[in-house]
């Protein structure tokens, strides 16, 4: 399978036995993997996608999960509020980094309603997990089962 032979080839250690874990996962509930480019793979189930998973984009192997779907406070009410607080810890805001864009293509950001609550300057890819942990993809994990069942039906 192309992710998994593209991950493999760039990440090491736990952070590819965490990716390509992940990656089971999602391949057993059912998400289709679609190569976006290079280093970048969305995952989709009926035409929607929960995540998009992208590994050692700056050469620095490292990898991230990022486009987690975060619609209405009303959409998402039957979440666990813990796992809610997990979300909106890893909400990514808008930032140039030593001189350089972060790459999101909206700097500084824009306005974003996160679960009935604004935040300033969200980068496009509103919520990112930078190197998730097992214990952060157990959590991961619980929000894209609930994404299964209530959003892509």
């Amino acid at each position: 399978m192309e992710i998994k032979d593209k991950i493999s080839n760039n990440l090491r250690g736990e952070a590819l036995t965490n990716a390509l874990n992940f990656v089971d996962y999602l391949i057993a509930k059912g998400l289709t993997p679609k190569m976006e480019w290079d280093n970048g793979c969305r995952f989709v189930k009926n035409d929607k996608s929960p995540c998009l998973i992208v590994f050692n984009m700056h050469d620095n192997g490292e990898w991230f999960i990022c486009d987690v779907p975060v619609a209405s406070e009303s959409e998402w009410n039957s979440l666990d509020n813990d796992l809610k607080e997990f979300i909106v810890a890893n909400i990514k805001l808008c930032s140039v980094h030593q001189g350089e864009s972060c790459g999101c293509g909206s700097e500084p950001g824009t306005d974003k309603n996160i679960f009935g609550k604004n935040y300033n300057n969200v980068c496009t890819s509103d919520i990112q997990f930078h190197n998730p942990c097992p214990d952060d993809l157990a959590k991961l994990k619980k929000v894209i089962d609930w994404w299964v069942v209530n959003m892509v039906a």
